[in-house]
């Protein structure tokens, strides 16, 4: 799986937390959740919590007895009845109203309203299905404006799909089976970058989560000379545009130094790219970053990431998105004499 990161949830929209809507079920199931690092904020605080945050068919789990003290209600179980009894008057600073609402639209689509916390942060009610969509897209957004976030067309490629290739080696986190299970480099979330969405399973997604070591990667693509010209896009996500350093891609075919993307900055459009590779038979892709003081790190350095991001609180530091690498096939030609009943076709290089 990629490396996790924050998802904020909006508890200020606490409907989901309690909400009227009792339950009988009484005895022990076995349910399958999904576990995204999801941290819990509560005016503006990130509230630690031993009890992990997960989502269950379309809603988010969280303990309540942590959530319900935060917003200062006196939480109690009572034991011989069942049932959790939530009492006392929650403060005024908690309520949406000290928030400032802003509309939300995906594809040309209106959202339930969402809210922009005093950081900047884009809340929405967490448990809402109009945004099972928007699950990891929860840029930082400047506080006066709405949010818009498109889509972006997919494109049919002419060429091959670097991402369609099973690669030959990967080294440094893409070899991290935790982070990346089954040697998968693709499709973990929809990236985005300056609000637009592209299509994760044609994205290598790299990054990096405060708190964590990591080992900056390489992935190796045997071309046996088959191919022209590889080309894309590569960005700095909009999860990590604050980020205050740049990343950068490095190409090297069978052993030289091809190309590079050059240093990308976050809130940036993301910067084409096209090298040839012409008789290359292994083509690398080197990472390499920059962090926010200029020390640079390569393929295989390992980087210790701060124990807070450019925003101050725990989660994401930076995250990169390889877009759409197309490989382009050498052209043909197919020659024919008129003594000759055979034909024969030429690779044009």
């Amino acid at each position: 799986m990629k490396r996790q990161f924050s998802i904020i949830a909006g508890v200020v929209t606490s409907a989901f937390l309690f909400g009227g809507v009792s339950y009988a079920s009484v005895g022990i199931q076995q349910i399958q959740a999904s576990f995204h690092n999801i941290q819990l904020i509560v005016d503006g605080k990130t509230i630690a919590t031993n009890a992990q945050p997960f989502i269950y068919n379309k809603n988010v789990y969280v303990p309540i007895y942590t959530v319900g003290n935060a917003l200062g209600a006196n939480v109690q179980w009572i034991n011989n009845i069942p049932e959790v009894d939530v009492t006392g008057k929650f403060p005024a600073a908690t309520t949406v109203p000290s928030r400032q609402p802003l509309s939300v639209w995906i594809n040309g689509n209106q959202m339930p309203d969402g809210v922009i916390g005093s950081k900047g942060q884009l809340y929405v009610p967490a448990g809402d299905v109009a945004y099972q969509t928007a699950t990891g897209l929860m840029p930082t957004v400047n506080a006066s404006g709405n949010l818009d976030l498109s889509q972006v067309s997919p494109t049919t490629p002419e060429g091959t799909l670097l991402t369609t290739l099973s690669p030959s080696s990967v080294s440094g986190d893409f070899s991290n089976s935790s982070l990346y299970p089954g040697g998968h480099l693709t499709g973990f979330y929809a990236p985005t970058v300056l609000g637009k969405m592209y299509s994760g399973p044609s994205t290598v997604e790299w990054g990096i989560t405060t708190s964590e070591s990591a080992v900056i990667p390489q992935v190796t693509y045997s071309l046996h000379g088959q191919y022209q010209t590889l080309s894309g896009m590569f960005a700095v996500d909009d999860i990590t545009r604050n980020f205050g350093g740049a990343a950068q891609l490095v190409f090297v075919g069978d052993g030289k130094v091809l190309s590079s993307t050059g240093w990308v900055q976050g809130g940036s459009a993301p910067v084409p790219f096209s090298i040839p590779v012409t008789g290359v038979n292994t083509l690398q892709i080197q990472y390499q970053l920059k962090d926010a003081n200029g020390t640079v790190y390569s393929s295989g350095d390992t980087y210790q990431a701060p124990s807070v991001n450019a925003d101050q609180v725990s989660g994401p530091v930076v995250f990169t998105d390889l877009i759409q690498p197309t490989l382009s096939e050498a052209a043909t030609v197919t020659v024919s004499t008129s003594n000759s009943a055979s034909t024969v076709t030429r690779r044009i290089k």
